[in-house]
């Protein structure tokens, strides 16, 4: 018999009475979203006070060696968390073989990046890449020692201990890189903050789940044959998703790279943070729900309704006020970046919607469909992106990229029409209100703001603040009109209705 882990402190959320299971990924999700609200705001602060402290070409140097390991990783991603969510009854041998697993896999991207070192200062003409490729090195060293047991937290839709080590390795990491910034003005500001989140992030995962991991293989079919897929799907995704920046670093130097990573940055600011906690506890919630398909599938496009009322119209939001917002956190130096947020953020929006296809394909046990997603889009993809930037520079680059995502989502449809077996289009008619509302809002700024010449001339501070509450409010009274209109059905509006009116009677009996 196997050995078993200590028990956990709750069953399986299958098996779990009392709160409903949207209730209990809602909360989950607003765990992850305070999480992830105080990480953004602390990055937000670190990332304004670093670029205006370095130059684009220190951020740039840094994004190629941080993207490269990145690559390597997602090349060899095994998936330690989703495991031990898809494994409810996760024993001793499960999570030592991940663990394991993930130990080798930090230590070879660690031994790659540092043998990289001397290949990627002479092909950037730079001799500082040496030092930044050696640093980033021990990142991924590091994070292979993580407690895998941590991870049951996820699967039981515990997302308390998560917001812990994510706020404290957050708050680590940002101490330490201004400190440095400002004291010594050099890259290794970046590098050496992001290493003092990762130690925080190692202790804390073994003080708050006690476990004494061991090396062993002998789950290794067991977690083999979930995870083979799994690391095709991160192989192909950090294909699409990373080689951005090092093949613009070549093309047009590190200042070009630099400008596309911070405007790719600030476009998923905010967006990406609405969007990844209910994709996050959506996947555990999905898992749980395995022998129930169409409760599977209305669980999932209900996430990417509620994607659409809160994700989306942040992105193009950004976008219409892309100018402002860079002049006020970047600075002068940093004007190329607004063209970039123009662009780019729009489509991040339009992208967000699907976040959780891939969590609702894998839980269906459908991994392959992902790859071959994946695949697809790569083979699109990344011929299109070198041509444009070769062709036509950052700006060539941004475009395609662009009107890449476009494709993304298309495929993205796709795999929903085939893991579900239902319509193609199912996913853009639950989200029919966000876009209808998100046109108005649209309209606001590209015909109604020009015309307001008060709010023009306003001190920047002042425009960026009307500008937010003028369009977020054209959005809000948008969407509840349109949901007025179909009847107030049940929706994204309705649960946001309940929350506010429960919220208000705690505070009436407080």
């Amino acid at each position: 018999m196997p050995e078993t882990p200590p028990p956990s402190t709750s069953p399986p959320i299958a098996q779990q009475e009392g709160e409903t299971l949207t209730g209990r990924v809602a909360r989950g999700a607003a765990w992850i979203l305070g999480a992830g609200l105080s990480a953004r705001l602390l990055g937000a602060v670190n990332m304004i006070i670093v670029a205006r402290l370095l130059a684009p070409g220190d951020i740039g140097l840094v994004a190629v060696a941080t993207i490269t390991m990145q690559l390597l990783q997602g090349f060899s991603d095994i998936g330690v968390s989703q495991a031990v969510v898809k494994f409810q009854d996760a024993d001793r041998d499960d999570l030592d073989t991940l663990f394991t697993l993930a130990v080798l896999r930090g230590l070879i991207v660690g031994l790659l990046l540092a043998g990289a070192a001397p290949f990627a200062a002479a092909f950037y003409d730079d001799p500082r890449m040496l030092g930044a490729f050696f640093g980033v090195a021990v990142f991924p060293v590091v994070m292979g020692f993580l407690n895998p047991r941590f991870f049951e937290f996820e699967r039981d839709l515990k997302f308390s201990r998560e917001f812990v080590t994510t706020v404290l390795n957050r708050v680590a990491g940002v101490t330490v890189s201004i400190a440095i910034a400002v004291m010594f003005r050099t890259y290794w500001a970046i590098i050496l903050g992001m290493l003092a989140g990762g130690v925080v992030q190692l202790f804390l995962s073994y003080l708050l789940r006690p476990f004494a991991p061991r090396l062993s293989f002998r789950s290794f079919g067991k977690v083999f044959g979930f995870s083979s897929w799994l690391a095709g799907v991160s192989f192909m995704a950090a294909l699409n998703n990373k080689l951005d920046v090092p093949i613009l670093a070549r093309i047009a130097g590190a200042g070009g790279a630099g400008f596309y990573f911070m405007g790719l940055q600030l476009s998923e600011m905010i967006t990406g943070q609405l969007a990844a906690p209910l994709t996050r506890a959506l996947y555990p919630g999905l898992s749980a729900l395995q022998g129930d398909v169409e409760r599977m599938r209305q669980a999932f496009l209900r996430g990417v309704a509620a994607l659409g009322a809160f994700a989306m119209p942040v992105a193009f939001g950004f976008a219409f006020v892309a100018e402002d917002l860079t002049a006020l956190l970047l600075g002068e130096k940093w004007t190329p970046v607004a063209a970039v947020i123009q662009i780019l953020a729009p489509v991040v929006g339009l992208q967000s919607l699907f976040y959780a296809t891939q969590s609702y394909a894998v839980a269906l046990g459908m991994t392959r469909l992902v790859f071959f997603r994946e695949l697809i889009f790569f083979l699109v993809r990344f011929p299109i992106f070198v041509w444009a930037a070769i062709s036509h520079g950052l700006r060539g680059a941004v475009i395609a990229a662009a009107v890449l995502g476009v494709f993304h989502v298309i495929l993205s449809l796709a795999l929903y029409a085939r893991a579900s077996g239902r319509s193609f289009w199912d996913p853009l008619i639950g989200a029919r209100r966000s876009f209808a509302a998100v046109a108005c809002m649209a309209i606001y700024f590209l015909i109604i703001r020009t015309g307001l010449p008060m709010i023009s001339a306003a001190p920047l501070i002042m425009r960026l603040i009307g500008d937010a509450l003028i369009g977020g409010s054209v959005y809000l009274i948008a969407h509840i009109i349109f949901w007025i209109f179909e009847g107030r059905p049940d929706g994204v509006e309705k649960g946001a209705l309940d929350a506010i009116t429960a919220f208000s009677r705690r505070l009436s009996r407080n």
